[in-house]
């Protein structure tokens, strides 16, 4: 394993790592997209290797977000995924999460945005969130996702009998509309 390639003690990220995401907020700052440019340029300004590579301090905690209301679920104790698309499990969606940055901050951390969300959905008891997005402009500091909640076997089963029942009426349906139409057919012969 190269040197540079080794943590801190406490260190958010290694050397590489934090040379490596520089060099994506450079790419990231040329994009065509003008809110994704704006965005990747005002990480860049704000982005120093050296403070990703030191260890953090416990005066540097943010205080998180309040929840508006809470889930029907609770919170839960699980550490949220972030997901790149929808999962294979079955799901249902508990909504959309917002969370903003103080008005009063001049600079915009974005690490500690994403940290508020997961947080955030933590706490309304959601297992993943999908589809993170800057929303808004660079000014407003608004983060976003779709929180996810897997579902239990038993709300898989229940969902399932509460379709059975629909598809037993659409089939039941079905056959009564062909009878009918049998009935009224014109005979063969």
């Amino acid at each position: 394993m190269p040197i540079n390639a080794l943590r801190k003690p406490g260190a958010k990220m290694s050397l590489k790592e934090a040379l490596e995401r520089a060099e994506k907020l450079k790419r990231m700052a040329a994009s065509s997209n003008p809110n994704e440019a704006a965005v990747a340029a005002a990480r860049l300004k704000a982005f120093d290797v050296d403070a990703a590579r030191s260890p953090q301090s416990k005066d540097a905690k943010f205080e998180p977000a309040t929840v508006m209301e809470t889930g029907e679920h609770g919170p839960s104790n699980q550490k949220v995924e972030v997901l790149d698309e929808l999962p294979v499990i079955p799901y249902k969606e508990l909504g959309e999460l917002e969370v903003e940055q103080a008005p009063d901050t001049s600079s915009v951390n974005w690490d500690v945005l994403h940290a508020e969300l997961l947080e955030r959905a933590q706490q309304i008891g959601a297992h993943a969130v999908i589809d993170i997005q800057i929303k808004g402009t660079i000014q407003q500091k608004i983060l976003a996702g779709m929180a996810l909640k897997y579902l239990s076997p038993q709300e898989i089963l229940d969902i399932q009998a509460a379709n059975k029942l629909d598809e037993d009426e659409k089939a039941y349906k079905e056959a009564q509309k062909e009878r009918r139409d049998e009935d009224w057919a014109p005979p063969v012969g």
